[in-house]
């Protein structure tokens, strides 16, 4: 049986839209069963189910948001590593959708998804956790959680316009985050301005934050990006565009499979787009290696 897991409000809509092709083309290959979230987050409990239900594989059509919560659903009913999940489709309807441009997979083009689907080719793919919260793109501190509680008051635009236009707004207001750094390389003290766990490439939809990343080598890749001036931000991310950024003389890359953040007090991060908080002021960052299964 396929389960289809759907966020009717992701891409402020433009899943509803697209899951009925999907459904449509979907039941041409056998039982399917449709499973429609009820709220924020909700795709964790509907992967569950599917996966007690006796799905051989989970689709999801939706944004960064909807894999996130889809992959906790699906790691939660796999149990401990090193047991991989039930296979995953990404049929992609959000605003970013940054995961699908590391895998390459045609997750706007409904017939060809489905093609994969049929196959069943299969890859296996690192999982990061930060502060024990799951993330399969990447996670982060600093600016990227400023801008995404800016984005909530959002009206006028969508997609990557809408980050990107954010983004400049409190490029020169906000004033970093401190704490220190821990890689297997150094040590950093704050302040920062950026800190960007990652396991795929792209992040907040245009971004090449990690042009060195690979989603299943075992390993993440850090970028940090100290508090520099306001007039020295916009060519650090200029350069991002591009991935050249790592040259900076603000910017430092290390990779890894452990990490610690040390801070005065709990700190908001971001797990693929969602927002958490800490439980205290030691966060732990760390991988499991080849811990998801997707369609590709």
């Amino acid at each position: 049986m396929i389960a289809l897991i759907v966020n009717p409000a992701a891409g402020r809509g433009a899943a509803q839209a697209r899951a009925t092709a999907v459904e449509q083309a979907l039941r041409t290959l056998g039982p399917l069963r449709r499973y429609d979230t009820r709220a924020a987050g909700d795709e964790r409990r509907c992967a569950r189910t599917a996966c007690e239900d006796g799905a051989t594989v989970v689709a999801v059509v939706g944004g960064d948001g909807s894999v996130h919560h889809t992959v906790r659903g699906l790691l939660e009913a796999a149990g401990p590593a090193p047991a991989h999940t039930i296979p995953l489709a990404i049929y992609a309807a959000g605003t970013g959708n940054d995961l699908v441009k590391s895998l390459g997979t045609p997750a706007h083009d409904v017939r060809a998804m489905t093609e994969l689907v049929a196959r069943r080719e299969t890859r296996h793919l690192d999982v990061g956790y930060i502060d024990d919260v799951p993330f399969v793109n990447a996670a982060g501190l600093g600016f990227d959680v400023e801008v995404l509680e800016r984005m909530q008051h959002q009206r006028w635009l969508s997609g990557t316009a809408a980050y990107v236009v954010t983004a400049l707004r409190a490029l020169f207001g906000y004033t970093g985050y401190h704490a220190s750094l821990v890689t297997p390389q150094t040590r950093q003290d704050g302040p920062h301005l950026l800190t960007v766990f990652a396991n795929g490439h792209t992040f907040g939809g245009t971004f090449r934050i990690a042009p060195r990343a690979r989603l299943d080598d075992g390993m993440l890749a850090c970028v940090n990006i100290r508090a520099v001036s306001p007039l020295q931000r916009p060519g650090v991310f200029l350069r991002a565009v591009r991935g050249t950024h790592l040259a900076h003389a603000s910017v430092t890359h290390d990779t890894g499979d452990t990490f610690t953040i040390v801070s005065p007090g709990p700190l908001p991060f971001e797990a693929d787009g969602e927002r958490y908080r800490s439980r205290g002021a030691k966060i732990h960052i760390r991988v499991e290696p080849r811990r998801l299964t997707v369609i590709t």
